[in-house]
């Protein structure tokens, strides 16, 4: 009887001694939380963050619309056709005055864009003569991937 409870005595004692080294390691191996990562890069670091889309005017009626990507990994994005973003212009009542997919044709092929970290994507597109009022237009662009989030971005255009 007594080997049997020296026995348990040495087995539990030694659970709670390898329980505790267990703990230990995790303790000293793992970031704190809260820490942000960050990945080196050509910028010196990027700290996680996400896919920026941005629209900038480079001249009277031609726009570049950029994604920026600020996470740590390759973003990759799927198209079922040779479209890859969408415009539209929609008039001070916010209705929709022009709609670029609406009177552009694609190729049926399906096809893939990425972006490495801390890399840009951009496309340059112009806007059509599209019969429409002078005044000033919302202008709205969006990628168009087979699935996930559209990255839209607003601009400012004026018909004169």
């Amino acid at each position: 009887m007594k080997k049997k409870v020296w026995l348990g005595a040495l087995i539990t004692l030694s659970l709670m001694l390898l329980g505790a080294c267990g703990t230990e390691d995790q303790a000293t191996n793992e970031p704190p939380a809260e820490e942000p990562e960050s990945t080196d890069g050509p910028s010196g670091g990027i700290l996680a963050g996400a896919v920026n889309p941005a629209i900038e005017q480079v001249d009277e009626d031609t726009y570049r619309y950029t994604l920026k990507n600020q996470t740590e990994q390759v973003k990759t994005f799927n198209f079922t056709s040779g479209q890859r973003f969408d415009f539209s212009l929609a008039n001070k009542d916010d209705e929709q005055a022009f709609l670029f997919s609406s009177v552009a044709s694609f190729t049926q092929n399906m096809g893939e864009e990425s972006i490495k970290q801390a890399e840009e994507l951009s496309y340059e597109f112009d806007i059509p003569e599209a019969d429409l009022e002078p005044g000033t237009y919302k202008l709205e662009v969006w990628l168009t991937p087979e699935e996930g989030p559209a990255f839209k971005a607003e601009a400012e255009h004026v018909v004169e």
